[in-house]
């Protein structure tokens, strides 16, 4: 025991009327990423996946090159249908000419060539949504004009909103009359139409990756 008056050793209690003490001892440094790291744990971070590529930089807005694009992508989809149903549909295409007014063979045919409108706009619907919600954000239209389709943040469009661009939007701005739904991309600064809007999209030029800037991004 300790005697009275007596300074206590380091890390002893100390004695009567004297306050209790003990000795401050650091914490222990943690352990850093290098070569004490434990090899379950360079292995968990050398087999990490790599961090997702950024989207394509997008541009300007562009309206009037979307015409040409339409015309292309509208194109190439009419040359995909006719190979299986090109003979049918000039069959029934004759036919509709040709057969009296109100008859049954203008009927069946009529019927016919509506079908095969309906199979347009299905292939059509497909064709845009799995291109231009794909790496290359673009159909084959855009990409002869350079453009890409980008959300209205610069990023790449969700499949819902590419699908809803070319399904309802399209069939919204089809019905409207006088070509409204595309016109109104002229007065707008962001030339968005209004499947644009509905899918929350916009068409841009393509900006080259190895010289895109700052300033060039939405100018």
């Amino acid at each position: 025991m300790t005697g009275f008056g007596k300074r206590p050793a380091p890390g002893d209690a100390a004695t009567f009327g004297k306050k209790q003490t003990t000795r401050y001892r650091p914490a222990a440094p943690r352990p850093t990423a290098g070569a004490d790291m434990p090899d379950f744990l360079k292995t968990a971070s050398s087999t990490s996946p790599p961090a997702p590529k950024a989207s394509i930089i997008a541009g300007e807005p562009i309206f009037w090159r979307r015409i040409l694009s339409r015309l292309v992508d509208e194109l190439l989809c009419w040359m995909i249908l006719l190979v299986p149903f090109g003979s049918a549909i000039l069959s029934a295409a004759g036919t509709y000419i040709e057969a009296p007014a109100g008859s049954t063979e203008e009927t069946r045919a009529a019927m016919d060539l509506f079908g095969c409108s309906i199979l347009f706009c299905v292939l059509s619907t497909a064709y845009g949504t799995i291109m231009e919600s794909s790496r290359l954000q673009a159909t084959v239209g855009k990409l002869m004009i350079g453009a890409v389709l980008v959300t209205s943040t610069g990023d790449k469009p969700k499949i819902w909103q590419a699908l809803l661009r070319n399904s309802i939007g399209r069939l919204v701005v089809n019905l409207l009359p006088f070509y409204a739904g595309y016109a109104m991309g002229i007065f707008r600064k962001d030339r968005r139409c209004l499947h644009d809007l509905m899918s929350g999209t916009m068409v841009c030029s393509k900006v080259p990756a190895a010289t895109s800037s700052y300033s060039e991004i939405f100018a």
